[in-house]
């Protein structure tokens, strides 16, 4: 299961953490913190800061570091100077200067969402922009953000590049709370990693707007994990078999009565059950279905002479010949 290798790896170092010995209640009692820069005591949108664990022993103090605006002197940092008590702030990176090592100006981060931000507002001041075109939105690190909305349509989940992945709703004025497309995000990851897309009994499935399903099979244990995250909700709830699954908060039963899988999911594991009979790397003559990480029917189905278009649970809607391409 690729999507538990950092939450099991959590549990472990989770378990090994003790109290810190260094650090007790009366430690910060006669620390004398430094005066936070301006910007950070003032945070607005022009001036602001970000704030990071502090340097001194037991975190006594708040450390903040200036958010640098476009077009201010920066430094990616001296090793012979201390440090450096700026940063550039978010969607801007220190170019460095002509014949300069460290210090430069904060420009305009080198992403594709920045750029299209850019190109939106150059062609929105020359009255071009195209219908209903709205100005993406970037993440503090140029990145796009989890989604994208047509107004009064819909809204849908897309990767850090812009592109569209599984995961819509309605849409919504509240896109940041509604669409945070976690688990279609952590998926679509997965698939570039492996260099294909993994199977229903290969990752945690997601609902229809892309968070994680509370509800999770692996192998033959049942837990519940946080829908923001896929974090399995230890040690309040561990992993049970199946005779306990019902048991769990967040259990609700798969379709046609089945535990855990809805029909999609089911039918492929039949399918991988009949194949796994054979001890064949290749087998002939079985047509897995597409299941979208819901775990319903991907829009496009297919076998070895049509394709067909179906809905959610399957019901065929029209049918194409594959040599004629008629239907």
């Amino acid at each position: 299961m690729i999507s538990l290798v950092p939450f099991l790896a959590c549990f472990v170092i989770c378990a090994a953490v003790e109290e810190n010995v260094l650090c007790g209640p009366k430690s910060c009692d006669d620390a004398k913190c430094p005066e936070l820069p301006e910007k950070c005591k003032i945070q607005n949108a022009t001036h602001n800061g970000v704030f990071l664990p502090s340097l001194e022993m037991c975190n006594c103090c708040q450390y903040c570091l200036e958010n640098l605006n476009e077009g201010e002197t920066c430094s990616i940092g001296n090793p012979s100077t201390k440090m450096s008590q700026t940063i550039c702030g978010p969607r801007l990176s220190c170019t460095l200067s002509p014949n300069q090592q460290y210090d430069g100006t904060c420009e305009k981060m080198d992403t594709y969402c920045v750029k299209n931000q850019t190109s939106f507002d150059e062609r929105k001041k020359k009255g071009t922009l195209g219908n209903m075109e709205v100005r993406k939105k970037c993440d503090d690190d140029g990145q796009f953000l989890s989604y994208n909305c047509i107004p009064g349509q819909s809204c849908y989940c897309v990767d850090v590049n812009g592109s569209r992945i599984f995961g819509e709703m309605d849409f919504t004025s509240l896109p940041d709370v509604d669409l945070q497309c976690k688990c279609s995000r952590d998926l679509a990851l997965a698939n570039i990693i492996i260099g294909r897309e993994l199977n229903p009994t290969e990752h945690f499935r997601c609902t229809a707007n892309g968070d994680y399903d509370k509800f999770q099979r692996i192998n033959d244990k049942f837990l519940c994990v946080d829908s923001s995250d896929g974090a399995p909700t230890y040690p309040d709830e561990l992993m049970v078999n199946s005779s306990l699954a019902t048991q769990l908060k967040c259990y609700h039963k798969g379709e046609d009565d089945d535990m855990y899988y809805n029909k999609c999911e089911k039918e492929y594991v039949e399918v991988l059950k009949e194949v796994q009979k054979y001890d064949y790397d290749i087998v002939f003559g079985y047509t897995y279905p597409k299941c979208d990480p819901d775990g319903t029917y991907q829009a496009v189905q297919e076998n070895s002479t049509h394709k067909m278009c179906v809905d959610k649970q399957g019901e065929v809607l029209n049918v194409v010949d594959k040599k004629t391409k008629k239907f």
